[in-house]
């Protein structure tokens, strides 16, 4: 090969992407999205526990400001998937479901003519009167039904707006990259979520104005749906009608909301992460220990093949 020859190889040599070995992804895209963004976009999409070289405390914070439906407004990663004004909408769309869940289970008692306050079980901590609690039918009913589907709810959510196939180390990231509507294939979960929450909003607002319909009246039966004789002219011909104590059952709600948020999500997340309910290793239930692990299997998979592959060249 003469100098000539040398220099142009090593010219271009030097100037090949770092992720050249990477199929179907164009070389300036490639100079643009870097490893970590490979590494880290996919876990923060998938809401991990651990991240690569994190000790147990920075994993704990980086968890909770990444996925905290508040906090992780203002404080997530640059690199998340999840952006401000998306994260703002999921978060609309959490708080109307969870008021539209609430009250559809308050008509579903009014309307099959169950008593919600009725006792479940008590909890006596001492023989004094103050310290007897008692657990209704409604509180067993919103535990659990109501915050299982809500749960589900805000899960889905998150996972189609995160939508991490066609982004940075995702499995279609370079068939969304080669597309000329790329950004529409990584904004299309957002978009989806977006009409999502809308109808949600929409249909929040139906239910409250027929609860506060019923409550103003005392009916016992669902304007509209049971009541045969209220059209929805009716029901929107009454909100005028409405004042602000018809409306009381909204303040207990986002006080709940409030508590949910920075007492119960800290407590219940802080648990998963732990992993003591799947015994530091079940997929699911495993939490950080089990991502560590995991991630430790794998590092420790690559080294072995590199040595093989050493020994063989050697």
């Amino acid at each position: 090969m003469s100098p000539k020859d040398k220099n142009s190889a090593s010219t271009s040599s030097g100037n090949r992407s770092p992720h050249h070995n990477l199929k179907n992804i164009p070389a300036e895209w490639s100079e643009r999205v870097t490893p970590l963004e490979r590494t880290l976009v996919p876990k923060f999409a998938a809401r991990a526990y651990h991240l690569p070289g994190n000790s147990l405390c920075a994993d704990w914070l980086q968890y909770m400001l990444n996925n905290h439906p508040v906090i992780g407004i203002c404080c997530h990663h640059r690199l998340h998937p999840l952006k401000t004004r998306q994260r703002c909408i999921i978060f609309l769309g959490s708080f109307a479901f969870g008021v539209a869940i609430t009250n559809i289970c308050y008509l579903w008692f009014i309307s099959t003519g169950r008593d919600a306050e009725q006792e479940v079980f008590s909890i006596d901590l001492n023989a004094q009167e103050s310290a007897h609690y008692s657990v209704t039918a409604g509180l067993v009913m919103l535990v659990t039904v109501g915050s299982g589907i809500h749960t589900i709810f805000d899960r889905f959510v998150w996972s189609v707006s995160a939508c991490r196939c066609c982004r940075a180390g995702g499995t279609f990231e370079s068939n969304s990259i080669n597309s000329p509507n790329r950004s529409r294939w990584q904004d299309f979960g957002t978009y989806l979520v977006v009409l999502l929450v809308a109808l949600v909003i929409a249909a929040a607002t139906f239910i409250v104005i027929l609860r506060a319909k019923m409550d103003g009246e005392g009916q016992t039966e669902i304007p509209y749906i049971q009541d045969n004789n209220t059209t929805l002219t009716d029901i929107v011909d009454s909100v005028k009608d409405f004042e602000l104590e018809d409306f009381s059952f909204m303040k207990a709600y986002c006080i709940e909301f409030a508590v949910s948020l920075f007492v119960y999500y800290p407590f219940f997340d802080t648990v998963l992460f732990s992993g003591v309910l799947g015994c530091f290793r079940l997929p699911l239930l495993g939490g950080r220990p089990y991502e560590v692990r995991k991630e430790e299997k794998k590092n420790n998979g690559k080294s072995g093949t590199r040595r093989v592959s050493a020994l063989e060249m050697a």
